[in-house]
């Protein structure tokens, strides 16, 4: 250890300490007020208030740098400059979020970090910077900083809980995000997720024939082929699981856990199954699926899937004394065997399934999902709490395909959206509330306050321009369409 590189935190609320320093080597060790580990500024309160401002320091000298090459009008396209905000300063600021996410309940950090987004929203839209924030949040369709913060924070803690297993009593303190998310009950139950674990000896054979193959019949099988159509479905909230071929026209009930694509593997694996138990010798079987997925996972050289890994071993069961090929078969193509493999899994998807749930192992991604939701349902939710924004809550509805829509477009015409959709636009009656000028009438008709809105849906003077720039301009089409 080097003294001269060593310091002391005593991590306490006190404000008075009477501690003796300790030396090293003779080389006095001094106190310090905070400490920098793994990039984490710890500081003596474990207040986070230091490690907060270092890295909205490090997001907004970031969003300056890229802001040189960005223009009201001119720079980098809206999509361009949103992904530099998404994959390059959003993650300097949530870095660590599972232990300092605490911090983002208090008012102050919250603003902080909004004023780090908005920085990042007038950048991609080109917005006056007079433009509500959580009018620019909703048109795209973001979380606020400090709640996608705490979003990261649960990401993490799921990572964190698989390696770790933990009592209900352990869930406080920053772990407690995993109770605030409601994801305590779901981490209970069994995981489909394992170690990976390596598949270099891949005895069976993945064949996927091309479109034009099938178009022309289908692939040419060896005489005396025994074949099998596996398939998977999901309906409703139920999934379900088919299998047929000679002597079997099974459907398989699977319960609301599973995915599709694990439907998709359970049907293979229950065929492989079947085999197995008919005690097939020197035969040539061939399983016929849909899912070009589940062919990818069971040819792969690694496996992190339970269910996907005991499909393995039973293809390799079944592969030892047989002469076993997976065909890729496209699905709803009019395929006798693929449809009736269909039918039966829409029949087992309908059906209740008896047994304990879940099914098979919970995947990762069902966790995933559920925060996916509760994100887009924030963003909404915000939006429906705020009574300021007018004419922006009259146009503005938040969804990710019409923010995508949006994003596509050049920084002019985004620019203009965004002042039409918000309101806050050079309209007289917009520059006569900031003071720039003294009347707010409208300067065609005289009658009216000259706000974004009547300009575009009232006012009668400009209406055959209206209505020639409403045919025309791909501008006016993607506002019509935000606007439903």
């Amino acid at each position: 250890v080097n003294p001269s590189k060593t310091v002391i935190v005593p991590f306490t609320r006190r404000k008075k300490l009477h501690l003796t320093q300790p030396s090293l080597d003779g080389v006095q060790i001094q106190f310090s007020e905070e400490v920098k580990h793994l990039g984490v500024t710890l500081d003596k309160r474990l207040n986070w208030n230091s490690h907060l401002n270092k890295v909205l320091t490090k997001g907004t000298n970031a969003l300056w740098v890229c802001n040189k090459a960005l223009g009201k009008t001119w720079g980098l396209r809206p999509n361009m400059t949103n992904w530099i905000y998404a994959a390059i300063v959003r993650p300097k600021v949530t870095y660590a979020s599972l232990v300092w996410w605490p911090k983002t309940i208090e008012v102050t950090a919250q603003k902080k970090l909004s004023k780090l987004q908005r920085l990042a929203c007038i950048s991609i839209t080109g917005a006056m910077k007079s433009t509500p924030s959580v009018a620019l949040d909703a048109l795209l369709n973001m979380l606020p900083l400090h709640q996608f913060v705490q979003l990261q924070a649960a990401k993490s803690a799921l990572q964190f809980l698989r390696h770790n297993k933990l009592l209900e009593g352990d869930l406080v303190g920053h772990l407690k995000i995993v109770k605030d998310f409601n994801l305590n009950s779901d981490i209970k139950t069994v995981e489909d997720w394992m170690i990976t674990k390596t598949n270099y000896d891949v005895p069976f054979n993945v064949v996927k024939p091309s479109r034009n193959i099938w178009d022309s019949g289908g692939p040419s099988l060896r005489p005396g082929s025994i074949v099998f159509y596996t398939d998977g479905s999901k309906m409703g909230e139920n999934t379900g699981a088919g299998v047929f071929g000679p002597g079997i026209s099974k459907a398989i009930p699977m319960g609301c856990s599973p995915t599709v694509f694990q439907a998709e593997i359970q049907a293979i694996l229950e065929c492989a199954n079947t085999c197995l138990r008919r005690n097939y010798r020197f035969a040539k079987i061939c399983i016929f699926s849909d899912s070009q997925a589940a062919l990818n996972a069971l040819r792969a050289f690694t496996c992190q899937s339970k269910l996907v890994w005991e499909c393995i071993l039973s293809l390799k069961q079944l592969a030892s004394r047989n002469k076993v090929t997976l065909y890729w078969v496209p699905g709803h193509c009019g395929i006798q065997g693929n449809e009736n493999a269909d039918n039966l899994a829409r029949q087992g998807a309908a059906s209740s399934f008896v047994g304990p749930e879940p099914f098979c192992g919970v995947p990762e991604c069902t966790l995933r999902t559920k925060l996916k939701i509760w994100e887009m349902s924030m963003v909404e939710t915000n939006w429906n709490a705020t009574d300021t924004s007018r004419q922006a809550k009259r146009f503005i509805r938040p969804s990710a395909a019409k923010a995508r829509t949006i994003l596509n477009l050049n920084k002019r015409d985004l620019r203009v959206i965004t002042g039409l959709m918000t309101g806050h636009c050079p309209s007289r009656y917009h520059l006569h509330k900031i003071g720039k000028i003294q009347s707010s009438e409208c300067r065609f008709c005289q009658g009216e306050n000259e706000t974004a809105e009547h300009l575009l849906c009232s006012c009668g003077k400009v209406s055959n321009q209206r209505l020639s720039i409403f045919e025309k301009k791909k501008v006016i089409r993607a506002l019509g369409s935000l606007a439903k």
